[in-house]
């Protein structure tokens, strides 16, 4: 049986890395630095899944030179994945999902398929992610996956799209989208499925305004988290949770400052009390 590292250290530390008065909140992309400093490369390769879908956002901007803006969490800097298109370089070297995206895209025009090749990268990402050898990780993006495809369908529903052009086809997955694409959009069929199924069915068959909504989402998303995290105390699962939340409390900061410091005082109220051995399991009980 293979013994998982441990990072006491660390783990311990992030209330000091994340609440300074004296200083500003530290990016993901800083945590992200230091992260690949502090923990074993097979560990850190594991955190970089978390931040691919920025690179994916980025591949996509440059090949169809939309000039929007670069995302620098991503772990491909701009430069490198400028020199990765240039004439200069011999070889394209990009993670194999993305390679096989090109490919496939090769003799498209991009500029006109941009929603067909989006979707075409997610598809190719997620089939890459659910094959990582972390069991936690890959159950995450599973979990990921099926709720965007849960909120898609009802929005497909709502204003009268076709829903299997829309939706992530992954064979792993291929119960939940069968039932998807069929327009059973009822929470019951998917009971063994998909975690929190019931809350996610009643926001996606909600009339929220779409704010509201996606903080609601998010709220299962951070519980999701946390109970599955529960027995993991040191481990890089514990630091892979916390990664997702941190980019989580940075997109809300944009969004809505006051939801992303709500976020944030959760977590550090989190971090201060989770390396604290729960009652149950003390030795001195």
């Amino acid at each position: 049986m293979l013994i998982k590292r441990e990072y006491h250290c660390l783990i311990a530390g992030l209330p000091d890395l994340f609440f300074d008065e004296n200083k500003t909140t530290v990016t993901s992309s800083v945590f992200r630095e230091e992260l690949q400093l502090q923990l074993s490369p097979s560990d850190y390769k594991l955190v970089e899944y978390l931040f691919l879908p920025f690179d994916n956002w980025n591949l996509l901007n440059i090949i169809s030179e939309n000039n929007n803006a670069y995302f620098y969490p991503g772990t491909i800097s701009k430069k490198d994945f400028e020199f990765q298109f240039s004439p200069e370089n011999e070889k394209i070297q990009l993670p194999e999902y993305m390679i096989e995206f090109l490919s496939r895209m090769k003799d498209k025009e991009l500029k006109q398929t941009n929603l067909e090749g989006e979707n075409i990268l997610t598809t190719l990402f997620y089939e890459y992610a659910l094959s990582c050898p972390n069991l936690f990780l890959k159950n995450w993006f599973r979990f990921e996956l099926n709720l965007k495809n849960v909120l898609t369908a009802f929005n497909c529903k709502k204003h009268n799209y076709d829903t299997e052009t829309q939706l992530i086809k992954i064979k792993a997955e291929e119960e939940v989208y069968s039932f998807l694409i069929d327009n059973r959009l009822k929470a019951d069929y998917f009971e063994e499925l998909i975690p929190f199924h019931e809350e996610l069915f009643k926001i996606a068959d909600s009339n929220t305004d779409l704010i509201e909504k996606e903080k609601a989402v998010d709220k299962i998303k951070w519980n999701y988290l946390e109970e599955n995290t529960f027995f993991h105390f040191f481990t890089i699962e514990k630091i892979l949770a916390f990664t997702i939340k941190l980019l989580m409390i940075e997109r809300w900061m944009k969004l809505d400052k006051e939801t992303g410091k709500e976020l944030l005082d959760k977590l550090i109220d989190e971090l201060i009390t989770s390396y604290e051995f729960p009652a149950e399991f003390s030795l001195t009980k």
